[in-house]
């Protein structure tokens, strides 16, 4: 008896030693902390050269955007955009603010007379949505809207209002 209880002592010293090895061979992993990445220069992708489509993929026209760096004391206010020939038709700047939910949101604006290659007045605009209006893996996914409402009459075109959904796909 005495040798099964010196035996059943052993384990125990045994089990002991093997569930602190395993205990100090298990060591937490440290997770590698990345700092994060300044917006200002995560902005910087949003400008060049697109190519824009239609939802359907079908080709519609080139628009340039280009990145202008404010530098004023208004910190909600990161950039600003120029965008040329959006839409095929109109060349403008908005000032782009810092979006908690939309880091890489491109604003279009709301212009209530811009004037199209024809000399002719539109109301445009766009807001941020969810899946729109955000640069996102070298492409943004445009939705807006345009309409001639306040002016198609006195400019003796036809009526016109559109939600316009288009694809802007940056070129390297």
């Amino acid at each position: 008896m005495m040798g099964s209880k010196s035996l059943q002592m052993a384990g125990r010293r045994m089990l002991t030693v093997v569930g602190v090895l395993l205990l100090l061979a298990c060591t937490k992993e440290v997770p590698t902390i990345t700092p994060p990445v300044d917006e200002w220069v995560q902005r910087n992708q949003i400008s060049g050269e697109y190519k824009v489509y239609d939802t359907l993929g079908n080709y519609l026209y080139m628009m340039q955007i280009t990145r202008i760096k404010d530098y004023s004391t208004n910190y909600s206010i990161a950039d600003s955009l120029r965008f040329e020939n959006f839409d095929d038709e109109f060349s403008f700047t908005v000032a782009q603010y810092k979006w908690a939910n939309h880091v890489m949101g491109v604003s279009i604006g709301s212009h209530d007379t811009l004037f199209d290659a024809n000399h002719k007045r539109w109301k445009l605009w766009g807001v941020l949505f969810d899946d729109y209006n955000t640069f996102k893996n070298d492409t943004i996914r445009l939705r807006f809207q345009k309409t001639n409402i306040n002016y198609w009459m006195e400019d003796l075109v036809p009526y016109y209002h559109c939600i316009c959904k288009q694809v802007a796909v940056k070129q390297h």
